[in-house]
């Protein structure tokens, strides 16, 4: 007998209600239809998928074995439907769009609200992780698109990479912090205070830890403490009440935050931004996608341009 798509979807909805009449209302089918079409399916498979009490149904070793492996089917075949239906109108459906944490603050909001002026109907889920994850995530196409650093990306032989233009980042601390009253200024002296700081590739450590003449394998192994979180505000907020030291673009520095915090007079070369789009270049990519990456860009420029 041949297992379709509707049995496996039939199976992982009981395994997950654990109860008939729960199960058929959310497959929208009578719930003797739905105990006819398992019990004619057991019945044709010659083994047992769901042991059934008063109280639950719960799937044998057989009906977890056949959940598992439908998983992945079921999947693709959702994907599948999101994808023709974004393709189909571009008026409806979902984009899934990943984002470091600091380049959602500079730009993918302005681009996130220009693309929903113009297609209101399509829904944008928005998912913040560090690069590693968010690649990850899009292989296993949980992401259409995301936005991130992308310089430890070693492998780029699958994907579309769309470089966004650098920014130059600098080093940030409270007004009267003992840094501003210096007068000259070296990389060590900036790690003679409490590190706060968003997760970054390991080879900004490397260049920075050179820099200031240090020896470190981790961000653990700074002279001082990490305050490490991926969110600005709460980053923002422990620079301005303590010692503590943070990274900063000229974008961010809006007039609110220059009342909190002051850009330390050093500027090192190497500490620029490196972010850019990333799809999978082997899938066609919906409409959508193609017209959020530009709304990037769009937001982007106009991000450099305001620094100018």
């Amino acid at each position: 007998m041949d297992i379709t798509f509707r049995h496996l979807q039939q199976i992982q909805t009981l395994a997950k209600r654990g109860n008939f009449a729960k199960a058929a209302l959310d497959l929208n089918i009578s719930q003797p239809a739905l105990s006819r079409a398992l019990a004619s399916l057991e019945q044709q498979l010659g083994m047992k998928l769901f042991d059934r009490s008063k109280r639950e149904v719960v799937a044998t070793v057989f009906g977890e074995h056949l959940l598992q492996r439908g998983k992945p089917v079921l999947q693709e075949m959702q994907l599948l439907e999101r994808d023709l239906h974004l393709l189909q109108g571009m008026e409806s459906g979902e984009l899934v769009i990943g984002s470091g944490p600091f380049p959602a603050e500079i730009f993918l909001g302005r681009a996130v609200a220009r693309f929903s002026k113009s297609h209101p109907k399509v829904n944008v889920r928005i998912i913040l992780d560090r690069t590693p994850n968010l690649l990850s995530r899009l292989h296993k196409r949980e992401l259409d698109i995301f936005v991130a650093d992308t310089r430890i990306i070693n492998d780029t032989s699958d994907l579309d990479i769309t470089p966004l233009p650098q920014q130059q980042a600098y080093f940030c601390c409270r007004h009267n912090h003992p840094l501003t009253q210096q007068k000259q200024l070296e990389m060590k002296d900036i790690f003679s205070y409490p590190l706060a700081v968003m997760w970054f590739p390991k080879v900004i450590l490397n260049t920075l830890a050179r820099l200031a003449g240090l020896q470190v394998n981790d961000m653990e192994d700074l002279p001082c403490a990490v305050l490490q979180c991926d969110y600005l505000k709460v980053l923002f907020d422990i620079i301005g009440d303590s010692d503590a030291t943070g990274l900063i673009t000229r974008s961010l520095l809006n007039d609110t935050l220059q009342q909190q915090i002051a850009l330390i007079p050093i500027t090192i070369p190497e500490l620029t931004t490196h972010y850019g789009m990333v799809t999978l270049s082997r899938y066609s990519q919906p409409p959508v996608v193609q017209i959020f990456h530009d709304y990037m860009v769009e937001a982007e420029k106009e991000c450099s341009r305001e620094i100018e």
